[in-house]
């Protein structure tokens, strides 16, 4: 697949903002309903890519074809990067092709033990442990483990996922790491129902909300408004979406986040 063979080279980054560029151009002569969530996606990208520091960590759930991680480490090389990936297919890929990364090919979840994954072959971005009756899908199984027992000790400083559903599970497997660490986590939410693993975003936002985070859209990062309340975040689940890509921030480093954000996106405030 030529896509994954130019994640992480110059030519891909270069075509990558490419794509946004058109992206943005596009918005006026397509669906301006979908403008909103096309900058937030851009944003997010542009963002989840410098927002660790120096020496930092680096984890990337669901790392699919190494796009987001690879990203990371060209923007800060010092930066230590472990990767997730129950697809045992794209995991040994990865594993071949960036040395740079640890790679852990599990799925995540409240346990260990195996697990039913669904893969389509057409379209591998959607693939989950959440049951698919898609045409195509084929179920396997693979290894389910808690992050807290693959990084019993690491400290994390962001983290990204991208589970197709899976996220709350995987957030209650790594109650040890967000006491230790307290990451920033980008994560994709888009479902406004309660999934077959029995999760809805409704959920996920309150294990933030306990756990004393604030949920934020991309384009509110580097913004003094307030985070998104349940209702305002259930409400960007339905069409027209306003973003599907969400920051969970811990309280103590909103402000610090914020100016992150600023130098990134070069925001400039009165």
């Amino acid at each position: 697949m030529l896509k994954s063979r130019l994640v992480g080279t110059a030519l891909g980054r270069w075509l990558l903002k490419a794509s946004h560029r058109r992206s943005l151009r596009g918005l006026t002569a397509g669906n301006p309903e979908t403008a909103s969530a096309t900058a937030n996606a851009i944003i997010a990208d542009r963002l989840i890519a410098r927002l660790t520091p120096e020496g930092g960590t680096f984890l990337d759930i669901g790392a699919h074809i190494g796009s987001i991680f690879s990203a990371v480490h060209h923007t800060t090389p010092s930066a230590k990067i472990y990767a997730v990936e129950a697809d045992p297919d794209k995991a040994a890929a990865l594993k071949s092709r960036f040395p740079f990364c640890t790679v852990f090919d599990v799925a995540l979840g409240e346990g260990e033990g195996h697990v039913e994954f669904f893969r389509n072959p057409s379209a591998t971005g959607y693939n989950s442990i959440a049951p698919s009756n898609k045409p195509g899908v084929e179920a396997i199984l693979v290894p389910i483990a808690r992050l807290d027992d693959l990084l019993p000790e690491a400290s994390v400083d962001v983290i990204k996922m991208d589970i197709e559903g899976a996220e709350l599970g995987a957030l209650r497997g790594a109650e040890a790491l967000f006491a230790r660490s307290r990451p920033t986590v980008m994560f994709e939410s888009v479902r406004p129902d309660t999934n077959a693993l029995g999760y809805s975003p409704a959920m996920l936002w309150a294990w933030f909300d306990a756990h004393g985070y604030h949920v934020v859209p991309p384009d509110r990062m580097a913004h003094d408004a307030p985070p998104l309340t349940l209702e305002s975040f259930l409400d960007a689940h339905h069409y027209p979406f306003r973003t599907k890509d969400y920051f969970a921030v811990p309280d103590e480093k909103r402000t610090a986040l914020r100016a992150r954000a600023r130098t990134i996106l070069g925001v400039r405030v009165a």
